[in-house]
């Protein structure tokens, strides 16, 4: 794969007539790269948290307060009641959300979605204060159809790991990640398009309904 890049680059260099870079203008786009610098931001008032919560509900979210991963579970489970959903649900197979206390009446099933599931759990890897938005990375625990399939999406966002700006998102993946994920996907409400007579229709592209699930801390 290194060397199928290399000719292209060398194609494409070779076409715009330009040398490979010198030594120091190199360190100078490796530095630069390293530490970003952040253009201007939006002051947020007050608590980040908060913030958050306004936002995402703003953008058709509803948002609910878990202590614990019991109240993780029962709220699941008065959502499905309070939409008349069946006990079933498709959850990412990662080992916090299998290890969570389902009770035996409930359906969990860990895997990828498929296009006629109903309900759908993942965790998120962060939130953006900003615009109220859930950020998800893609992997082979945390399958992208989870969070487009389902009519009903649901999700657990630890208070800690709502940053301030969509800036902020990048830096806590370098921090975090030795690479990018193969998708970044940020889900800001119900998907929408109003392409039908300029009216709003939720569950165009995606869920129809977004839970998220604060929780003070998630691993």
């Amino acid at each position: 794969m290194n060397e199928a890049r290399d000719a292209i680059l060398a194609r494409l260099h070779s076409a715009l007539a330009r040398e490979r870079l010198d030594p120091a203008t190199q360190m100078q786009l490796d530095a630069r790269l390293t530490s970003p610098l952040k253009g201007p931001q939006p002051t947020l008032p007050g608590d980040k948290v908060a913030h958050f919560i306004d936002k995402a509900s703003a953008a058709a979210s509803t948002v609910a307060h878990a202590d614990s991963p019991a109240s993780v579970v029962h709220t699941i489970q008065e959502y499905l009641i309070t939409h008349a959903l069946a006990p079933s649900l498709v959850i990412a197979p990662t080992p916090p959300l299998v290890s969570l206390p389902w009770p035996q009446d409930m359906h969990v099933e860990r895997r990828a979605a498929l296009a006629d599931d109903m309900t759908a759990l993942t965790a998120a890897f962060a939130g953006v204060a900003e615009t109220g938005s859930l950020v998800l990375l893609s992997g082979p625990q945390t399958p992208t159809t989870l969070n487009f399939l389902p009519d009903h999406y649901m999700c657990i966002l630890s208070r800690r790991r709502i940053v301030s700006h969509t800036e902020d998102v990048w830096s806590l993946l370098r921090e975090e990640y030795e690479g990018l994920p193969r998708a970044l996907n940020f889900i800001s409400g119900p998907s929408r398009t109003a392409d039908v007579e300029q009216s709003i229709q939720l569950g165009a592209h995606g869920p129809r309904r977004v839970l998220v699930i604060l929780i003070d801390d998630w691993d």
